[in-house]
């Protein structure tokens, strides 16, 4: 090791590590080896940092509007367009594949905040695109209740 000239032919000292404290208090205010005060009142430490879980209420299973099954997982699901309540992703892209026509060469696909797009690959490889058409599927910038609920649940996990 390149030290620049100094303290050549002397030892290293090894640093602090490990070494103990002496003379110094410790954290609770009292040198080492002597008992606090009594009548001193100390914080109780015992259970610092250990949370305390709540039993959480599990959050409530709601109906997809299209298909009728429950939607076990609100994070992945999209608003209706006229009502507002969820709907299973899948459902929503069933629906718009059917309803939408492709030609040769587009695919459907989520660009995300609740719009599609029919999109074409450019050399054929799945990377870069070209979005020939948006759809809307959400109404951009409104808040659904059900999303308000489940975003507070979130939190508190």
């Amino acid at each position: 090791m390149n030290d620049n000239g100094k303290n050549q032919g002397q030892p290293r000292s090894p640093g602090r590590r490990n070494q103990p404290r002496q003379g110094q208090q410790r954290h609770g205010g009292h040198p080492r080896g002597q008992e606090r005060t009594p009548g001193k009142a100390q914080r109780d430490t015992s259970t610092l940092g250990v949370r305390t879980d709540e039993p959480r209420k599990p959050m409530p299973l709601m109906d997809c509007v299209i298909c009728g099954k429950s939607i076990f997982d609100l994070s992945g699901a999209l608003a209706d367009k006229e009502s507002g309540a969820p709907v299973h992703f899948d459902c929503v892209f069933e629906r718009l594949s059917a309803s939408e026509p492709l030609e040769a060469g587009e695919k459907l696909v989520y660009l995300g905040a609740g719009c599609f797009g029919v999109v074409t690959f450019k050399n054929g490889t799945e990377g870069v695109f070209v979005i020939n058409r948006r759809i809307r599927w959400e109404k951009e910038g409104e808040k659904q209740a059900w999303r308000k609920d489940m975003s507070s649940y979130i939190t508190k996990i």
